[in-house]
């Protein structure tokens, strides 16, 4: 365990001043999230923050000697970035990222349905995680919970998501209220990616209830914030896949504000990567 603490500090040293160069060049470039109608930040801000930590993480696997892992998040980090930049269509951007969930599912020891069953559930955890970067701090306060516990899978898996966790704890210094930087797409792409992938990597399945129910777990809140939306969108008869404020985390924000939102929405994750843990271990 001590190794994978030197290894998020370390990761957390290298990722904090690559994340305020990522703040400049971001601003200077104009890569910029303007304030719109369901972007409700007082003003615009680099939405470069996922650069350093896809950095960090593709160092990692690299040196872990995981190299599909990098191959395919540096991929998925580039698909998010084009987004980014152009706001790709839905349907391009979703195969896009099938093809490379595809691709690299078929180079794991998986068989051909759980190959089918590891790439539907990539993508819609992927874009469950996506859609929770809406508030200062909370994406990345979840995928901090998620990662602490991979940090105790064995061997590389471990490693790297130690080295994940260093990185966005590093972001997360920058990300709190009042954000100077955004994750963007691809940064919400790329983390939630390697939160999916890590656990295949160390060898759990989808086929054993047990860890099936643990990788669940790790995404309590997205799943939790996911189903919220499309119970109240197909209740209020809005259509389900378009954007606006009606998620869990905006409503309680509304009501309560934001730092007792934060404290809920991270709570709810880590009581489900305690409970991953747990688990696991049984």
């Amino acid at each position: 365990m001590i190794e994978r603490v030197l290894v998020a500090l370390a990761a957390f040293a290298i990722c904090l001043p690559l994340t305020g160069a990522a703040i400049v060049l971001g601003t200077r470039a104009g890569l910029l999230d303007v304030p719109t109608a369901i972007k409700p930040h007082a003003r615009p801000i680099p939405y470069t923050g996922g650069a350093p930590i896809a950095v960090v993480i593709i160092a990692a696997s690299v040196l872990a000697a995981q190299f599909p892992l990098a191959v395919i998040g540096a991929g998925i980090w580039l698909v998010g970035f084009v987004d980014d930049l152009r706001s790709l269509p839905a349907t391009v951007k979703l195969a896009l990222e099938v093809l490379l969930l595809l691709v690299w599912t078929v180079i794991q020891p998986l068989t051909f349905p759980e190959s089918i069953a590891a790439v539907g559930a990539g993508v819609v955890l992927m874009n469950a995680f996506n859609v929770i970067d809406g508030l200062d701090g909370l994406a990345a306060g979840c995928a901090l919970a998620a990662l602490a516990v991979l940090a105790t899978l064995d061997g590389s898996p471990g490693l790297i998501a130690a080295a994940a966790a260093g990185a966005v704890g590093a972001f997360l210094a920058f990300n709190r209220h009042p954000a100077r930087i955004f994750l963007g797409d691809e940064g919400s792409l790329v983390l939630g990616f390697f939160i999916w992938a890590i656990p295949l990597v160390a060898g759990q399945t989808l086929n054993m209830p047990s860890e099936a129910l643990a990788l669940a777990l790790l995404w309590l809140f997205p799943l939790v914030n996911a189903a919220f939306v499309v119970v109240y969108r197909i209740k209020s008869d809005r259509p389900i896949m378009r954007g606006d404020r009606s998620h869990l985390y905006d409503f309680w924000q509304r009501r309560f504000g934001l730092t007792p939102t934060l404290i809920g929405c991270w709570s709810i994750a880590i009581v489900g990567a305690v409970s991953a843990l747990l688990v696991r271990r049984l």
